[in-house]
């Protein structure tokens, strides 16, 4: 009988961890105001952390406050951002969505009811937006309130899934969770930060590379090709008529010409 491969490798896990190590990073400046770090979360999943921050300060310099940002068309927030920002308007109208909910349940874009509540309500009121995306409300529930919660996107998935400390059998969907289960409560901000500096060093790098050409030898001997193309060569005095016969026939046919 086969064993069952593991969901998540610990080894494989801490070594990742422990290679990309943030330790002066231990909280995100946009968590003092929760729905300035619901906005950069919205910037961040499978973004670079630079260009996500650029974003943020275009946001801050373009609107009077996030409320006027909310109004904001689809088509003006992509401009804000940047028409080249990754997956654009897929992310805008996402986040638009979610900015609508919070006002049209508080009449305005604040997220300061949640202070105070328990972390399960905070996870679930948060889940529950239109619009929402796993990604941004496990960034908002551990920066901002603690909650362990571990913030995966689709690089993040790749990325573990090719260092091993994930299976290739756990989706997108259910790798935050199986995050959650196996790593302590107190390493989350660790471990999120750490993921993150991996992830931008992923994006940094760009497309993955091309697999490496197959070895010749693993495709067929050169030497059995030499043979064949040797022995296919046509002789050469076959390969065209000699120049006299040639000659000859013309001269012949002119005389015949003549003749008549």
């Amino acid at each position: 009988m086969t064993a069952k491969k593991p969901q998540f490798v610990q080894t494989k896990f801490s070594a990742l961890v422990k290679r990309h190590a943030q330790p002066e990073h231990t909280a995100d400046p946009n968590a003092v105001d929760p729905v300035a770090l619901l906005i950069s979360s919205f910037l961040m999943y499978d973004a670079p952390s630079h260009m996500a921050e650029a974003a943020m300060q275009k946001i801050r310099s373009a609107t009077v406050d996030f409320n006027e940002f909310r109004v904001s068309l689809v088509e003006e927030m992509v401009q804000m951002i940047g028409v080249r920002y990754p997956r654009a308007e897929e992310r805008c109208k996402a986040l638009r969505r979610v900015l609508y909910d919070i006002f049209r349940h508080h009449h305005k874009v604040s997220l300061s009811h949640l202070e105070g509540h328990p972390k399960q309500h905070i996870r679930a009121y948060l889940d529950n937006l239109d619009g929402m995306i796993a990604y941004v409300s496990n960034r908002v529930c551990l920066l901002r309130y603690g909650v362990h919660a571990i913030p995966v996107d689709q690089t993040t998935h790749e990325l573990l899934i090719e260092e091993g400390a994930l299976s290739p059998t756990v989706s997108l969907s259910d790798a935050a969770g199986v995050l959650e289960r196996n790593i302590r409560a107190g390493h989350g901000l660790e471990s999120y930060f750490a993921l993150q500096a991996a992830a931008d060093k992923r994006h940094a790098a760009g497309p993955k590379a091309a697999p490496k050409a197959v070895k010749p030898e693993k495709v067929g001997k050169p030497e059995k090709v030499g043979k064949v193309e040797k022995a296919a060569k046509p002789a050469k005095p076959a390969s065209k008529p000699s120049k006299p016969a040639s000659g000859a026939t013309r001269t012949k046919v002119v005389a015949r010409t003549k003749g008549r």
